[in-house]
């Protein structure tokens, strides 16, 4: 299984773009060319359908909660009271960013709206508020997605009632792409623990029977390898502020 940073649920925009490149340019390469080389075998080094790669483990069901962390891409509505310039709906970027007037990015990684709000309280007082009533209201979540990037025919972010199957979320991106996807090397990244895990699963040997068709769960990303989704597949990784990189156990 692969360990990756805490914060690893890079999402695409909306479909079918890729996300936006951040941080770890140097690293988000090293793991492209661990986990996507090759175009029409196994390899790399994210262990295949490892015994550990569960459920996550943060909430996946139910209503939109407020309480939840915030996740990349989620629309919140930013109310500071008396000041119109800096009220309005704000959406959080692929690599854990509010992007606000006057303190510009503002990191909002792990965090609840009521735990923004009172950091946003505490930037804005610094410099340019006296004692600012600031509330955050989540108004739009992808934590109830599940996004499918690289070797598919629409890549993009696909919502799912709940958990599905790997082969039912890549029929929602009209499956995986005949010339350039790999249906060997399809990796699944996932919250587990306050850690993105990431784990393989090779999509013939499972339309064979000889794999399990592995659940997959709001909030999950799925990449395909292959030829020509290199570009897409280092767009996901950059955003991950660290990656490290396990043998395949």
């Amino acid at each position: 299984m692969v360990a990756v940073s805490d914060y690893a649920d890079a999402r695409a925009t909306t479909a079918p773009r890729s996300p936006r490149a951040a941080k770890s340019a140097a690293l988000a390469a090293l793991a492209v060319l661990a986990i996507v080389s090759g175009c029409s075998r196994r390899g790399g080094d994210i262990a295949y359908a490892p015994a550990g790669f569960g459920a996550p483990t943060v909430e996946t069901t139910g209503e939109l909660g407020q309480d939840s962390p915030l996740g990349p891409l989620d629309t919140v509505r930013v109310t500071v009271f008396r000041v119109p310039d800096l009220t309005g709906e704000y959406q959080v970027s692929s690599d854990g960013y509010l992007e606000m007037p006057l303190i510009e990015r503002y990191s909002v990684r792990n965090q609840s709206a009521s735990q923004v709000a009172a950091g946003l309280k505490t930037r804005y007082s610094q410099r340019y508020l006296n004692n600012p009533d600031i509330t955050i209201r989540v108004v739009n979540s992808h934590q109830h997605d599940v996004t499918v990037e690289g070797g598919v025919l629409r890549s993009g972010v696909y919502p799912i009632p709940g958990q599905t199957t790997l082969l039912s979320a890549l029929a929602l991106a009209s499956g995986i792409d005949p010339e350039h996807g790999n249906p060997r090397r399809v990796a699944v990244f996932r919250k587990i623990d306050g850690k993105t895990m990431a784990a393989a699963f090779d999509v013939v040997d499972i339309r064979n029977g000889k794999m399990a068709n592995p659940a997959v769960y709001p909030g999950d990303t799925i990449v395909v390898a292959g030829d020509g989704v290199r570009a897409i597949y280092r767009d996901v990784l950059q955003s991950l502020p660290v990656i490290s990189i396990f043998r395949t156990l």
